[in-house]
């Protein structure tokens, strides 16, 4: 087998937990690792020995994804919301949940909201630098993380609620 098909299986899994974060289906799934592995064969000859592949590899995925929304994303205008309410945190009642169910739920989020908590939340980039690389200004940004994380407690919460239930039930 060649070094591409290799390297494709290697990291096939790291590119499908990196692009389940972005994407709203399986089927965007499924092409925004595709857009990604041809990013990397063709970029491939521009990775730096000196840092690590699997950074690199992250890297080339995650702007993938956002290529893949800036392409396909609806272009319609955000409103900006400087101050925008902040919203208590709950972590610890997503500390009760699985991986999976979490993913499921960043998945329901519209693809603004989605972008940008994984930007965020996930990769750990600045309200600028998702601003920059989405196109859109800070304020946006801040704004569609508050509107995320509401939306993914609103959601915990129903899950913990529905859970508690049905055990309570059986």
């Amino acid at each position: 087998s060649s070094a591409q098909e290799r390297l494709f299986e290697h990291y096939y899994g790291l590119a499908k937990r990196i692009c389940l974060r972005y994407a709203g289906s399986s089927d965007e799934v499924d092409e925004m690792v595709n857009d990604g592995f041809l990013k990397v064969f063709a970029k491939i000859k521009m990775y730096d020995a000196n840092q690590s592949f699997e950074a690199w590899f992250r890297t080339v995925m995650v702007r993938t994804c956002i290529d893949y929304y800036r392409r396909n994303s609806p272009k319609v205008s955000l409103i900006d919301i400087q101050n925008a309410p902040q919203i208590e945190s709950n972590d610890h009642l997503v500390e009760r949940m699985s991986a999976e169910d979490i993913l499921e739920l960043v998945q329901k989020l519209p693809p603004s909201y989605r972008m940008v908590f994984s930007l965020y939340v996930v990769e750990g980039y600045s309200h600028a630098e998702i601003a920059e690389m989405l196109n859109i200004n800070e304020g946006t940004s801040r704004s569609n993380l508050v509107k995320a994380r509401h939306k993914m407690q609103e959601w915990v919460t129903l899950y913990l609620d529905e859970n508690i239930n049905q055990n309570n039930h059986v």
